[in-house]
């Protein structure tokens, strides 16, 4: 296959003048299953092949995709025409920030990867987890869904760049209602890798482990009593902390949102005290985590916040260039029909001195906020989240669930309230969408606000 692109990207070269031209090639066998209150409502296997051809023109660019590899060298001059017609109406002509050209084949770290486990095996680890979270007599409705992915992505560039990469990922997810008396709950819980395989199912999240969870989530919400609504001391799990670094704090981070939100006057300043340090980063397990991104730039740890101070922000080649700042491999594409933007990996902020109980034995009144469901926030940091476990503190000591809450705020202001970081470090897998769907990470350690969160 590599020669295919070579020679189409050779072709192009030799017909067209242009500044730069990405081939990315991808081939990948996906499975979904889809398991509804005993029946299967989805059992698909699928290949998912094709090309994306990106092409700058004349400080302008050009995409388009196909799924045909005869139609490679048309697809490609079709990228180029619609650079060549944009670039009449450009007035700022786009650059690339200079990188080395990497050639490398990227291995993947699973164990056991999806495409060598037996479907039988994966169709009995739903019906298992199910048959588990039924045995629960709150649990009325349960929809659990599993997916995964094998195959090999190829970059190439007439830069000189050329990335193998031995594509691989898993994915769970579960939705479970409850009802005791009138009462109603429901929860949600999302695992994913791509460094573990199945491996991830036997010996991180077993079906024991993940129906505990969701249990536990449905009945502190059946048992839960109404929070007060006003301004409390907050102390937020390591899943809401990192809920509010991606959501809040992250979006703003990425450099083509930058420069419409507040971030953008506040680069070098300090923005929270400074034992407080958010990054971008590789970690262990991240469902962002990668080698290089789909421009073929390594993959950079960052700190978005350092010690209190907005330090950096996530860049591709293009907003590199426009900031006068390294490239540190935040483009990402969903797949071949669409073009690299500028994404999130893993979120975090860093773990700090305090264990758990010396954040909350001096609170006479407040909230322990655990984890989440749904949420969204403004470009202004503004956000707004469910709580689907939540918890009182009342003289410093956890007591009554909570339910039927949410928490707000502005994500700039609650950070200046920090009080205490955590020594401990937590990690939720999930998906964001920007127009494109990303796999990622946010967590931290544990966290308290006193004040700057609003609940109820």
């Amino acid at each position: 296959m590599e020669e295919k692109l070579e020679s189409a990207l050779n072709w192009a070269l030799e017909k067209f003048k242009a500044e730069y031209i990405e081939i990315r090639y991808e081939n990948i066998s996906k499975n979904t299953l889809e398991l509804k209150d005993g029946t299967f409502t989805t059992f698909a296997g699928k290949g998912q092949m094709g090309v994306a051809i990106r092409v700058l023109a004349d400080g302008a660019w050009g995409f388009a995709s196909t799924s045909r590899l005869e139609n490679l060298e048309k697809a490609i001059e079709s990228a180029y025409k619609l650079a060549k017609a944009t670039a009449k109406a450009k007035k700022e002509k786009i650059q690339l920030a200079e990188i080395k050209a990497h050639q490398d084949f990227v291995k993947s770290k699973m164990k056991i990867k999806p495409r060598d486990v037996p479907i039988e095996e994966k169709v009995e680890r739903l019906m298992d987890l199910e048959a588990l979270l039924k045995e629960d007599k709150a649990i009325k409705s349960t929809w659990l869904r599993y997916e995964d992915a094998s195959g090999e992505k190829i970059l190439i560039t007439n830069e000189g760049t050329k990335i193998k990469w031995d594509l691989n990922y898993v994915w769970q997810y579960v939705w479970a209602t409850g009802k005791e008396g009138e009462k109603l709950a429901a929860a949600r819980d999302e695992v994913g890798a791509v460094d573990y395989g199945w491996e991830l199912f036997k010996e991180k999240e077993p079906n024991e482990e993940v129906a505990k969870r969701v249990i536990r989530k449905v009945h502190a919400q059946l048992q839960g009593v109404a929070p007060k609504r006003g301004e409390f001391p907050i102390v937020a799990g390591p899943i809401i902390v990192g809920l509010i670094a991606h959501e809040a704090l992250g979006h703003l981070a990425e450099a083509d949102l930058t420069i419409n939100s507040p971030f953008k006057d506040l680069i070098g300043k300090q923005i929270a005290p400074e034992y407080v340090t958010m990054s971008e980063r590789i970690v262990e397990g991240g469902f962002g985590n990668d080698k290089y991104d789909d421009e073929g730039v390594p993959v950079k740890d960052i700190h978005i916040i350092e010690n209190g101070i907005l330090k950096e922000i996530m860049l591709n080649r293009e907003y590199a260039h426009k900031w006068s700042m390294e490239p540190n491999g935040h483009a990402r594409a969903e797949n071949y029909t669409y073009p690299p933007i500028i994404r999130m990996r893993n979120t975090i902020f860093e773990p700090g001195d305090w264990k758990f109980e010396e954040m909350i034995e001096d609170i006479k009144f407040g909230y322990y906020v655990v984890d989440f469901r749904g949420g969204q926030a403004q470009l202004n940091s503004a956000f707004q989240v469910g709580v689907q476990e939540g918890y009182m503190i009342e003289n410093g000591e956890i007591t009554k669930p909570i339910r039927d809450t949410s928490i707000s705020g502005i994500a700039i202001e609650a950070l200046k309230k920090i009080t205490a970081v955590g020594n401990d470090f937590g990690l939720e897998m999930g998906r964001c969408g920007k127009g494109q769907t990303a796999f990622v990470s946010s967590g931290g350690p544990h966290m308290r606000f006193d004040g700057g969160i609003i609940i109820g």
